[in-house]
């Protein structure tokens, strides 16, 4: 079984997501990046934020930009959804 989202949570994660997409661009540090390495930190990041319970787009896009040339981040163990058996 595997958790789906609603159109409102889609909405504010997509919202986070063009946040974070528009202060990397801002910032011109792109052009030394790999464009889907970066995208795919973004959402990974995002959505890792959003999973421990964030629900801020502008604090879920920041924290996200913070990742970009980091290792990927997990959320805990204790709030990952895993699927049932």
């Amino acid at each position: 079984m595997t958790n789906a989202f609603s159109s409102d949570e889609c909405n504010l994660l997509a919202q986070a997501l063009d946040v974070a997409w528009d202060i990397c661009r801002q910032s011109g540090d792109l052009e030394n990046l790999n464009i889907e390495d970066a995208k795919a930190t973004l959402t990974r990041s995002i959505l890792a934020g959003y999973e421990i319970g964030e629900r801020n787009p502008r604090r879920l896009a920041i924290s996200a930009v913070a990742q970009i040339g980091k290792p990927p981040i997990q959320a805990p163990a204790a709030v990952r959804h895993t699927p049932a058996a």
